[in-house]
């Protein structure tokens, strides 16, 4: 760790290196300024030639530069005092990188949630009521049966031994089970330069698997993400599984200047009529 202050004497990089870079990531006023008169207080992150560099001219301008230089970027503390200093034009400088340009930092969290599901929606009553001949009806005599269990002989589901076990639940007043749902969270923070994130649309897509980790790139956990069941009576008539999105919010810090966007999406058989897939 290394700490510089005071008038810094640099001498600018080559043309031949790499373009430097860094961003604002906060800024204070102060009018009194502890009876200095008005204190202007800009703070700097990004690598540490960028920011020597600047402190050029910084110092020129009249400003106390500050910088340390510790873990994988460097911070500059730029401080303007007096009643006749002017900050614009120095801070302008300031490189700000464009909207999609900047890599924020992510975090992944995974969450198990459970639905309440119909019983006529368990894999062996959907195998059963296609047996039948027709699902619907199926579901109406099971239930009329369940109801008034004189209604039992009254037609044939009593030869089919999951109805029947079916009928008994019912009458118990069971009509649901529970499966797991898995939920993904993605945090990600990054430099309000940039501004808050657009508000997402009113009814947002469906992302199967393979698309869901090309446009979020989610290479990295792709071997933690669950895929669609093997049994093909687990999706539902007209439904597809993938990712909706179920939470998006963001939030400043504007001490720091910084965004934290959180957005969460939960895997399930959606349908295709009143979503849109990609």
């Amino acid at each position: 760790m290394a700490t510089i202050q005071g008038d810094i004497s640099i001498v600018t990089p080559t043309s031949g290196n790499a373009p430097l870079s860094y961003v604002e990531v906060s800024r204070q006023f102060d009018n009194a300024g502890s009876g200095t008169g008005p204190v202007w207080t800009f703070t700097y992150r990004g690598s540490k030639d960028a920011l020597r560099v600047a402190s050029f001219q910084w110092v020129n301008s009249g400003a106390k530069v500050t910088i340390t230089e510790s873990g994988p970027y460097s911070e500059a503390t730029v401080v303007y005092s007096g009643q006749s200093t002017n900050p614009a034009d120095p801070i302008n400088t300031a490189f700000t990188p464009a909207a999609g340009t900047e890599t924020p930092e992510i975090r992944y969290e995974f969450r198990t949630d459970y639905a309440d599901v119909s019983l006529f929606a368990m894999p062996s009553v959907v195998r059963e009521a296609i047996e039948f001949g027709d699902p619907i009806v199926y579901r109406l005599v099971v239930e009329g049966a369940a109801k008034n269990p004189g209604e039992i002989n009254q037609s044939n589901i009593a030869s089919f031994p999951v109805a029947k076990q079916l009928i008994t639940i019912l009458g118990r007043g069971v009509d649901s089970f529970q499966v797991a749902r898995v939920n993904l969270t993605r945090i990600a923070t990054f430099s309000g330069n940039n501004g808050l994130p657009q508000v997402p649309s009113a009814v947002p897509p469906i992302y199967l698997p393979a698309t869901f980790v090309a446009v979020w790139g989610l290479q990295s956990i792709q071997s933690m993400l669950p895929v669609p069941p093997s049994e093909p009576y687990l999706t539902p008539s007209g439904t597809a599984w993938g990712w909706k999105q179920t939470n998006y919010s963001t939030g400043l810090i504007t001490k720091t200047n910084q965004v934290e966007q959180t957005i969460s999406w939960t895997f399930a058989p959606y349908d295709i009529l009143i979503y849109p897939f990609v």
